[in-house]
């Protein structure tokens, strides 16, 4: 080696001094270099240069530099990667050596360490630049050269990290990652330069920055390229998703706890999220549902039309259920298939509009539905059986009461001839009785048409004050003959209703009679006929007030069931059917009224029937 190598290259000079024979070999390595770059000189003595130091995507261009070196110095700055991959900003002179000859004999390579002074001069660069735009930015934003160091941080990542102003200016941007990142960063930045593009950082993986007093976060991270003039550079938004994890962990909960399957896709078609429920109804593990496209869950013969009602779906996004007025069905992993009921819901996310199917096995709702249907076959035959039986009943029974109370009517006229006292007695037993299992029967009747929805009513127009009148004149005989004052009072003004004249006469006999019934001699039952508003809505109302025996409380809540009697006192028999109350009250539903009363034991009851005025 000449005197002037030896000179230049003594191990004393604080800088990387490197001498290269002419085809680029290491032929020493002083320790100046052994601290720039990592190798020790038994590493590097012997090896290419280049490919020691030069960053790949760089070598070619500085292999044709050097060959291209002429007896002169020439001086560059450029970047220079280390032995554990970082990169640094080199100020670098070379100088060819030649022998007496004049050719190339040695080349020396003096390099300083400028990356200090290059981040500082493009900090102030990109910060007079871009600082402004950054600060307008919600997420932090750290902008960053080949060398790793931190130029801009805005104040959003500042704060994030918890640095003060200017505090993140010219370090490494490994000290906002945890420790156990370091080594591999170094590698994944130089890559990243390599093969500059817009990209999320750490696809598919957790990611976590590592604040300034210790404390780690999960973040999400984008990179993008930024060409300038100085070279390529990166900027990172850097978002903390601590509540969106949070509230990610509490919908994965919510999944869960969910009783129906639930099976998230997305545009594609493709599950991206799915509960254990699912797993047990569908027979897959969660594994194997991610990623896959959903109508693996179909039947094969649905697959060619479901991605256009899935498309369909997604182009107006809204709750519903699916397929509505359609049989559908699921198919398990062994092949089986079933039943289903499903409903869809839009979720709007930063991935895009996702589509939530919340899923229900329906096998034995529709084993129930066969079953309801048999019984409904067996209902309706019965039905027509009872039909038949009260049609029978009507003209059997019917014929002879009659035929017995009119014969027993002659009897009582005495056309036949004179009666003993005894006979009069037996006679009205006769006709009491007769006359009382004629009403059963046509209260049975009535009944029996009401809940079969054979009553066929004729609206009419009807003026309440004849009606009232009419019934009254035919069951005064019987309050006077009980002892029982029987009184009406009616409005002087027409009250007028578009009605079923024959529904509301037996409704208010049957409220009448019941009131005399229930009235000791003495006692007084009046009518009262009278029109209200409520709410702009008029209302006819015929009141049946008594001063009976009234109902105990704990009786009237089964007032107007079928065949309930209420009896003033124990041991005392009023007689009745216990229909006329139940009868009365699925008229009035009919004619769109109702019978409301109130009662107090002792002292009389009040039963009014109010008819809703048809305009």
């Amino acid at each position: 080696m000449s005197t002037t190598v030896d000179a230049i290259s003594r191990d004393g000079n604080p800088d990387a001094v490197v001498v290269m024979t002419p085809d680029g070999l290491v032929s020493h390595w002083n320790a100046g270099a052994h601290e720039m770059f990592g190798y020790t000189a038994e590493e590097a003595l012997g090896r290419s240069y280049v490919q020691l130091v030069v960053p790949q995507e760089q070598q070619a261009g500085e292999q044709a530099l050097l060959r291209s070196l002429s007896l002169a110095v020439t001086t560059r700055e450029a970047l220079r990667q280390r032995r554990d991959g970082a990169l640094v900003y080199a100020d670098i002179t070379y100088r060819a050596i030649g022998d007496p000859d004049g050719n190339v004999e040695h080349i020396l390579s003096c390099e300083k360490d400028v990356s200090d002074l290059r981040v500082l001069r493009l900090s102030k660069l990109m910060d007079a630049r871009f600082g402004q735009l950054l600060e307008s930015m919600p997420d932090g934003i750290v902008m960053a050269g080949p060398t790793g160091r931190i130029l801009v941080a805005n104040s959003q990542a500042e704060r994030l990290f918890g640095f003060e102003r200017g505090e993140l200016r010219g370090k490494l941007i490994e000290v906002l990652l945890p420790e156990r990142y370091h080594a591999g960063h170094v590698g994944h930045r130089s890559g990243y330069f390599d093969k500059p593009r817009t990209r999320s950082m750490g696809a598919g993986l957790e990611l976590f920055g590592r604040r300034k007093d210790g404390t780690e976060f999960p973040v999400e991270i984008s990179l993008s390229p930024l060409q300038t003039e100085e070279g390529t550079l990166v900027m990172s938004a850097i978002r903390d998703i601590s509540e969106r994890l949070k509230a990610e962990r509490k919908f994965r909960g919510l999944l869960e706890s969910a009783p129906d399957a639930i099976v998230i896709v997305n545009q594609a078609g493709h599950i991206v999220l799915v509960n254990s429920q699912s797993e047990k109804l569908f027979g897959y593990p969660r594994e194997a549902l991610l990623g896959k496209p959903v109508e693996m869950l179909i039947p094969a013969r649905f697959h060619d039309t479901h991605p256009g009602h899935r498309k369909g779906f997604f182009s107006g996004p809204q709750p519903r259920s699916m397929g509505a007025g359609l049989e559908l069905y699921g198919v398990r992993s062994d092949g089986t298939e079933f039943p289903v009921e499903i409903s869809l819901s839009p979720l709007d996310t930063e991935e895009g509009v996702l589509v939530s199917s919340a899923i229900r096995d329906i096998s034995e709702r529709h084993r129930l539905e066969l079953v309801l249907r048999e019984k409904n076959v067996e209902l309706e035959a019965a039905a027509m059986a009872k039909d038949r039986f009260l049609a029978s009943m009507s003209h059997e029974l019917r014929t002879p009461l009659n035929a017995i109370l009119g014969f027993t009517g002659v009897l009582q006229m005495r056309l036949p001839g004179p009666l003993t006292e005894d006979q009069e007695k037996q006679l009205q037993t006769i006709s009491s009785s007769a006359t009382h299992l004629l009403s059963l029967i046509n209260d049975l009747l009535d009944l029996a048409k009401i809940e079969s929805g054979k009553v066929e009513l004729s609206a009419v127009e009807v003026l309440y004050q004849d009606v009232i009148a009419e019934v009254a004149s035919t069951l005064s005989p019987l309050a006077e003959r009980k002892g029982v004052n029987f009184h009406t009072h009616l409005p002087e003004a027409p009250l007028t209703g578009f009605t079923d004249r024959r529904a509301v006469s037996q409704i208010i006999i049957n409220l009448i009679n019941n009131a005399i019934k229930f009235t000791d001699a003495g006692g007084r039952v009046s009518v009262t006929l009278s029109r209200r508003l409520e709410h702009d809505i008029g209302f006819t109302d015929i009141s049946v007030e008594d001063t009976g025996c009234g109902i105990r409380e704990e009786d009237q809540v089964s007032l107007f069931q079928a065949f309930s009697q209420v009896n003033a006192d124990a041991g005392q028999y009023r007689e009745g059917t216990g229909l006329g109350l139940h009868l009365s009250q699925k008229l009035a539903v009919l004619l769109n009224g109702t019978i409301a009363f109130k009662s107090e034991y002792g002292r009389g009851s009040t039963f009014t029937l109010s008819l809703l005025e048809k305009k």
